[in-house]
């Protein structure tokens, strides 16, 4: 049943919009009479069966040798800025003709909810603006860089002042925002004229952006960090092909900088900002699974696969569209 149910789910999910993206990067059988899109109750039994899964399905999506290069379109096309650039150009999705306006913010982890994000956008006929930078979070800080052995970084400060102005420029109905806190937050280093108070460097940085965003969109909603595997999912799945659990994480060890997590959370409430933990989008009670159904979760210890973003587009959907209706 869990197969079939994880099937249909994914097909609702790319049965969204039906954009030829979406065709051509998920393939699953015709979705059954009468059936809805994925629930959060049926992602949670989804998730606690994957935790169960002992062997890798002969038709894993993506397979394993392409799981590693698996990535959205935004970072395949440059629109996702590398860590060299500085100012997003204009790239524009979803429904593109529409004057309902939606800005994904921040790093590589906000670019990996964009294959999500885009057929919501398609469906709820919202214009999808992107602007994510590799490494560069929207809290208002300095980096100093891990790939820069904590060199600066200040191409990220820059391409956030050039995103700010953006967005301003925009006013957009709703902004979603993300980025790594469990490598963000070692990373960041005072910013001149933030306003300090807030307990860390991070935080004041949160709050200075998360004040922008509430004066400059109608709705700004932020997602928290999504829980980090402990293995390189990839790799060690080929390892244990005959006994995946192994590559299992436990949620306790997923969930880094807990008390980090919790304070944005609460910072954010704070700043009249939503907020969304999708922590119970990518594990069970207990463990995130590897493997769900068919379908690897992670392409690395950073970043979801787009296809499990495409697959939790309905649970996505149902936490922000309320939100952009005014519920």
């Amino acid at each position: 049943m869990m197969r079939a149910r994880w099937l249909i789910g994914l097909t609702a999910a790319a049965a969204l919009v039906g954009t030829p993206e979406s065709r051509a990067a998920v393939s699953a059988p015709a979705r059954s009479a009468g059936a809805g899109p994925l629930t959060t109750a049926e992602l949670a039994t989804d998730l606690a069966a994957g935790a169960m899964t002992r062997r890798v399905p002969g038709d894993l999506e993506p397979p394993l040798a392409d799981a590693a290069a698996a990535e959205p379109i935004i970072v395949r096309n440059g629109c996702h800025l590398s860590r060299t650039g500085l100012r997003s150009r204009p790239c524009v999705y979803g429904d593109t003709a529409s004057s309902t306006t939606a800005v994904l913010f921040g790093d590589s982890h906000a670019a990996y909810w964009f294959p999500a994000l885009d057929l919501i956008s398609r469906q709820q006929h919202w214009r999808l603006v992107d602007l994510t930078k590799d490494g560069c979070p929207v809290a208002e800080v300095n980096i100093a860089a891990w790939f820069r052995h904590g060199g600066p970084y200040p191409e990220c400060t820059d391409w956030r002042i050039s995103a700010m102005a953006q967005i301003a420029a925009l006013h957009p109905a709703l902004v979603i925002a993300s980025d790594a806190r469990y490598l963000e937050v070692p990373e960041a280093r005072p910013l001149a004229g933030v306003p300090t108070g807030h307990g860390s460097t991070w935080l004041n940085g949160l709050a200075a952006i998360f004040g922008f965003l509430d004066r400059s969109a109608a709705h700004v909603v932020f997602i928290s960090d999504v829980p980090t595997p402990q293995q390189y999912p990839p790799g060690c799945v080929s390892r244990h092909v005959s006994d995946v659990g192994r590559c299992n994480t436990k949620l306790s060890a997923a969930i880094r900088l807990p008390g980090v997590k919790s304070a944005e959370l609460e910072l954010a409430a704070h700043e009249h900002v939503d907020t969304v933990d999708p922590s119970s989008w990518f594990c069970a009670s207990t463990t995130c699974p590897a493997i769900v159904g068919n379908l690897l979760v992670y392409r690395n210890i950073a970043h979801m696969e787009p296809a499990w973003s495409r697959f939790i587009a309905p649970v996505l959907a149902d936490a922000i569209v309320p939100i952009m209706r005014g519920a």
